[in-house]
Parts: structure tokens; sequence; C-alpha cells
């Protein structure tokens, strides 16, 4: 569905301004809509990444349930890694929510991905737990996840859990993360 990213995808993305508000959706590998969030806000894009802010967002699950964010996020986005990750601010410190999924791609206002299932929750102490195994498991077998796409998957966690280990990840810096927050309202509280 969305394997094969071009160049103008990418070129699309840095027409992106600080401030645009751009909905979210996740779809399994079958195509189906997952889950979608309403509004996100554009804080910096580059090259490399695409920084957004969740802020009271509602998300729509694919039963239909609609629930609001109670913790403000930053979300970052890589248009040619196979993870986004939700950094979530809370009062006891940022917990990181590392989705394994595909690049994602820009559809009018809507960034788009594919959900492998798959997820790393990075607590404030540096401990990690892979989740969602079981979900991986049988959804491998039902859509026929190629081996080569189950290798890429593979590879990112091992990728996540070695930048969670280390100090100086970019990926897992407390600092990066708060000092995005800091600017997000600077901008909306000026």
């Amino acid at each position: 569905m969305f394997y094969n990213l071009q160049k103008v995808e990418v070129i699309y993305f840095m027409h992106f301004k600080e401030g645009q508000i751009l909905s979210i959706h996740a779809y399994k590998h079958n195509g189906d809509l997952y889950r979608s969030w309403d509004k996100s806000i554009v804080l910096e894009n580059t090259e490399d990444y695409l920084v957004l802010v969740n802020e009271h967002v509602t998300i729509t699950e694919i039963n239909g349930r609609k629930w609001t964010t109670v913790d403000p996020a930053i979300w970052l986005f890589f248009p040619n890694q196979w993870y986004n990750i939700i950094c979530m601010i809370r009062n006891d410190g940022i917990h990181y929510y590392c989705n394994i999924a595909s690049p994602f791609i820009l559809d009018c206002q809507t960034i788009k991905y594919i959900d492998y299932d798959l997820d790393i929750k990075v607590f404030p102490n540096r401990t990690y737990k892979l989740l969602d195994l079981k979900e991986f498991k049988t959804n491998r077998r039902i859509w026929k996840y190629p081996i080569p796409l189950q290798n890429t998957l593979w590879q990112n966690i091992k990728k996540l859990k070695k930048d969670v280990r280390k100090q100086q990840s970019y990926l897992f810096n407390d600092e990066v993360i708060l000092q995005y927050w800091e600017k997000y309202q600077r901008q909306v509280y000026k």
C-alpha cells in the first residue's frame, strides 16, 4: 500500500508550514483504517523528520469509539523510517510510545501510515517494554506479511532499543522534547 515512497512526496512534505493542522490516519496491512487523529499541529519540518504537537486531540478507533487525549504529546514522523514516536508529556516525565509502522505518506492534509502492531513503550527511567507481540503474530499470519517486511520491522525494533539505551540519542532526549513543547507554548500563548 505505502511501501514505495517517491521523492515527490518528500518535496511536498517540505511545503508544510509551522502551525498548519493535519489529520493522521493509521491503517492496517489489509488497507483498513485502524485509528485516526482529528488534528495535529505542525511544529517543525525538515527533510529528515516532521514534528507535530497533539493537545486535546480526538481519536477515533476502528469500532467508532472516540476519545480525547489527556496528555500533551510531541509526535515525531520520519519519511524514511519504519516507525514513528509519540512523546507523551506527563507529570512523572516523558513516556515514549514507538509505533512500528511504515514510513508515512501525505495525502492532502492527512498523514497516512500502516501500523504493524508492534510497539515499544519507553518509561521515564529508560526501561522499555515490547507490546502487542500476540497481535503481530496473528496479523502476520492472517495478512501474510512478507518475510522481507518482517525482517525490516525487527531491524527497526533493534535500532529503537539500541537508541533507548544510548544516553545521547536524539530520539529519546527529554530535553529536546521539552524544547519542542516550550516552542509550541510560546507560539500558542503569544
